[in-house]
């Protein structure tokens, strides 16, 4: 079956169009646990090498985590008073950027890692303004470009921008704006990057019968040009990545009607009386997740609880998996 998405979709993120759930995809999966017994609510990042994993805690500490050596483990960056987290992303391997918020006012604050084991001392290197709000701000997600040239901060309440951007040289960061960034009519609830610098974008979409419809926007890297917007089928969309070596988008959804995917899902091109749609397709049952990063090779992490927390690893592209007709 030839891909009827654009050729740019087809390649970088979505499964080809008809590809049937594979028996892996049906079954539970068992996760490897990497790390448990966190104060949750979690956020996490990983290193562009894959080696590390950051996990932002509940308490506000950040805690690195050796992939290949889980029981590897130590603090990133530690919590100060006054200040609280609400995201982060891996700018390279000893550089992290934290949105922060200090009363109403956000910004993004870049620190240099000390080496595992070390004291984590004073880190922080640059804070850049993102504004001021007396909204909660918990749905905020950082995510840093596959160049790493640039990152993104979606999520923001009222007042401030629904998506911002900040450009990357070496390890510091530009002032963020919305230059480059899609101008969307909604305040996204989720944000993945593509290979190619694409913006996908999830959002609550329309409701239909009562029951919303989470909707995914494509645009190209300018921001510009909206190339695609579907529903999802998802309720709603807490968090999103795509992989670059499995070609795969993968989206977290909370629990909800039984009717409806939850917890880790593919999300795959299909049709559907002959229009276009992504198909969400439920790989693992999740109890109250709260974050997602891919890995190279396709693997999976993902976070899990509020008041204690894990955080697990799927390989759900191993086996199983049904060839292209």
């Amino acid at each position: 079956m030839k891909p009827v998405v654009p050729m740019l979709l087809a390649a970088v993120l979505l499964a080809a169009p008809g590809r049937p759930a594979a028996a892996s995809d049906r079954a539970e999966r068992e996760p490897t646990v990497v790390v448990d017994g966190l104060r949750g609510p979690l956020r996490i990042a990983v290193s562009p090498t894959g080696q590390s994993l950051y996990v932002l805690r509940g308490d506000g500490d950040v805690l690195g985590v050796s992939l290949e050596d889980p029981t590897r483990r130590w603090t990133a960056v530690a919590a100060r008073p006054g200040l609280r987290p609400l995201a982060l992303g891996a700018i390279d391997s000893a550089t992290l950027a934290l949105v922060v918020r200090e009363g109403d006012a956000l910004s993004i604050r870049v620190h240099r890692l000390a080496a595992p084991g070390d004291e984590p001392g004073e880190s922080e290197v640059q804070a850049v303004p993102l504004g001021v709000t007396g909204v909660a701000a918990d749905a905020v997600r950082l995510v840093v470009s596959p160049g790493r040239d640039w990152l993104a901060v979606s999520g923001l309440p009222e007042p401030l921008p629904r998506v911002a951007r900040a450009t990357i040289t070496g390890t510091r960061l530009g002032g963020i704006s919305e230059r480059r960034c899609p101008r969307t009519s909604v305040r996204p609830t989720a944000l993945a990057i593509g290979a190619h610098a694409e913006w996908i974008l999830f959002d609550e979409g329309e409701a239909d019968g009562g029951r919303g419809s989470a909707r995914l926007s494509w645009y190209s890297p300018s921001g510009g040009q909206r190339l695609l917007a579907l529903d999802t089928g998802l309720a709603r969309v807490i968090d999103a990545a795509g992989s670059r070596d499995s070609g795969l988008l993968w989206a977290l959804a909370p629990r909800g009607d039984a009717d409806v995917p939850h917890g880790l899902c593919r999300v795959d091109a299909a049709l559907v009386d002959g229009r276009q749609v992504a198909r969400a397709v439920p790989v693992a049952s999740l109890a109250d997740p709260t974050a997602l990063v891919c890995l190279a090779r396709g693997d999976v992490i993902v976070a899990e609880g509020t008041d204690t927390a894990r955080v697990v690893r799927f390989a759900p592209t191993d086996g199983g998996e049904e060839k292209q007709r």
